[in-house]
């Protein structure tokens, strides 16, 4: 079975924005240490001011399905909840 890549768009407002990273950051580090976790990057849009895209890889659905439920999954969106500017789009995607 191959991996699951996922791509998730987080629109941030902009007086959240200064907060936003580093919330991603401690987010991104805290997931690469979880089982299942192959890869997991924070990006800072330069195309679209206050859109931070995280680009993820996962041994399973079932692994991601579990790191939704983390604690660290709920402390980024204690931080981003607030600021969010639109809706989070995460994509899990199917290689062509």
């Amino acid at each position: 079975m191959s991996q699951l890549r996922v791509v998730a768009t987080i629109p941030i407002k902009p007086e959240g924005v200064a907060a936003a990273g580093p919330a991603l950051a401690e987010l991104a580090a805290a997931s690469q240490a979880e089982e299942g976790c192959l890869g997991y990057e924070v990006f800072a849009s330069t195309s679209v001011a206050g859109t931070f895209v995280t680009i993820e890889s996962w041994r399973s659905a079932d692994d991601m399905t579990a790191h939704m439920s983390t604690p660290h999954v709920a402390k980024a969106f204690e931080v981003l909840g607030p600021v969010l500017d639109g809706d989070l789009a995460i994509h899990q995607l199917d290689e062509l």
